[in-house]
């Protein structure tokens, strides 16, 4: 048998680069092994949950070492990528877009999270905005969120609908696809008056918050569905929102409990 002594240099080269290749392969795999990749999950979800989705992700990830990947938007636009194939859990505003997708065969199930109670907001200064029947005064500046794309747009479409109040009675200047958007403008002075969930008026501070009578306004409720594709990891996620940790950090964001 030959020895390593007896090899050239000429030999020796070649065998000591394939020698450092393998080796460089073998640590970079046990390096890999040993970082296990975390598996992640795609949550579909209105932009007005995204506070108390976001501490629930940090627990969550926390506790089962699972990645929570999240698309914020309005409902409908959520919905339109899981109608185009997309894979994942679906916690929209409201039920109107779950029932869609379940009935279509899209969604295999969903279950009642929280509520939403709809509320008006005004800027702080304003005096002009003290009741709902402040919202046919054609001096005031309303903005109101589309009910094809977001699911404050629907209820308010039912509680105008309640009141008796036709929309072309309204001095309306814009809709919105997200509740936040609706925020935003009130905030900045955009507009005088909208409607919103309470859990949305309530993470901001530069707006007042005037309650709806309960004869008029409607409960929204808020539905945790998952894909027939939805990743084993999915329904961890789900057991944890439904969770009495899940739903006491909705409850602290402004959510009221599903009755």
């Amino acid at each position: 048998m030959r020895t390593l002594a007896g090899w050239t240099n000429r030999e020796l080269v070649p065998l000591f680069l394939a020698l450092t290749l393998l080796l460089t392969g073998v640590v970079c795999g046990c390096g890999n092994s040993g970082r296990a990749v975390k598996p992640e999950i795609m949550v579909f979800a209105g932009a007005g949950m995204r506070l108390p989705l976001n501490e629930i992700s940090k627990r969550f990830n926390e506790k089962y070492q699972v990645e929570v990947i999240y698309d914020y938007g309005g409902s409908g636009r959520l919905a339109n990528k899981i109608l185009a194939g997309q894979a994942g859990i679906f916690i929209p505003g409201g039920e109107k877009w779950a029932k869609i997708l379940k009935k279509r065969g899209f969604l295999e199930d969903y279950s009642p999270l929280a509520s939403h109670i709809p509320v008006i907001i005004a800027r702080p200064a304003d005096n002009r905005i003290k009741s709902f029947a402040d919202f046919s005064d054609p001096n005031n500046r309303i903005v109101l969120g589309d009910a094809k794309a977001c699911a404050i747009g629907l209820a308010t479409t039912v509680i105008l609908e309640k009141a008796g109040l036709a929309e072309n009675e309204l001095n309306l200047k814009a809709r919105a696809i997200t509740v936040k958007q609706l925020v935003h403008w009130i905030e900045n002075g955009n507009a005088d008056a909208s409607i919103v969930w309470q859990a949305d008026a309530l993470q901001s501070n530069r707006v007042k918050i005037i309650e709806i009578p309960r004869s008029i306004n409607y409960l929204e409720i808020i539905p945790v569905g998952w894909t027939v594709k939805a990743k084993k990891e999915a329904f961890l996620y789900i057991e944890y929102l439904l969770s009495d940790e899940g739903r006491e950090i909705f409850e602290q964001y402004g959510f009221k409990e599903v009755e």
